[in-house]
């Protein structure tokens, strides 16, 4: 049920649970300005429709005061920036239709996951930026956020395929063979928290078992890039 549903919903019984007009008329007012757009959407109403509503089912609407919607500066790239006291949300969404709705879903489950206290995300954990651990970082995490969804039947970002094709990008070192099985189990994987993910980033195989073994039964170990460019120059 998307939030007007919700507000239909209340509408109708309104009467019968006694919510006095003025708070009726604060949910309806709070609705719909919650979501803020800056100018120049072609898909403006789509966009806002669709944030509305997935921000609704995740109920990420319960927690924050303000979502605001502005282009991406530079590239063409849907990104999120959630706020220190975790009241507001800024997104940068492309101005595109194409897969929006698994667009919008994957950088709402980014915030969700922030604001759910068992995640235990700390700006601490995030590996520093330009290192070859922030990108496995930002594709771990991205794995998780994808796999949740097509294992719900919701549309996703990236497909499993699609996302198994990028794991040789983050780690070129590791045999074809194992990075096929290490992708196999992180795509498996149940529920975790940012810990682990931040732990990963810098050491694949040092949390889960099943990751060590596979390395150990293959011989193979993990290489540190300090810089973005010394990982996409691996082997070059």
């Amino acid at each position: 049920m998307n939030l007007n549903d919700c507000f239909n919903s209340i509408a109708v019984t309104q009467e019968a649970t006694f919510i006095p007009r003025e708070i009726w008329t604060t949910l309806i007012e709070r609705h719909r300005s919650m979501i803020k757009i800056v100018e120049g959407f072609e898909n403006s109403e789509q966009i806002c429709k669709m944030i509305e509503d997935v921000a609704g089912e995740l109920g990420i609407n319960q927690k924050l005061e303000e979502i605001s919607i502005k282009h991406p500066p530079d590239t063409p790239i849907d990104m999120n920036y959630l706020s220190s006291d975790n009241k507001s949300l800024e997104l940068e969404i492309v101005d595109s239709l194409d897969n929006l709705e698994g667009r919008v879903r994957h950088e709402l489950m980014h915030v969700a996951d922030q604001l759910d206290g068992k995640f235990k995300h700390k700006n601490s954990l995030v590996p520093p930026e330009g290192t070859g651990a922030f990108r496995r970082y930002k594709y771990l995490w991205n794995v998780y956020i994808d796999s949740r969804l097509v294992k719900s039947g919701k549309p996703s970002y990236d497909t499993q395929e699609a996302r198994e094709k990028e794991i040789e990008e983050c780690y070129p070192e590791l045999s074809a063979c194992l990075r096929k099985r290490c992708f196999t189990f992180l795509w498996g994987m149940g529920l975790l928290d940012f810990e682990q993910i931040s732990a990963m980033s810098y050491g694949l195989f040092s949390i889960f078992e099943e990751l060590k073994s596979l390395a150990q039964a293959h011989g193979e170990k993990q290489i540190t890039f300090d810089t973005i460019e010394e990982l996409k120059n691996y082997g070059k």
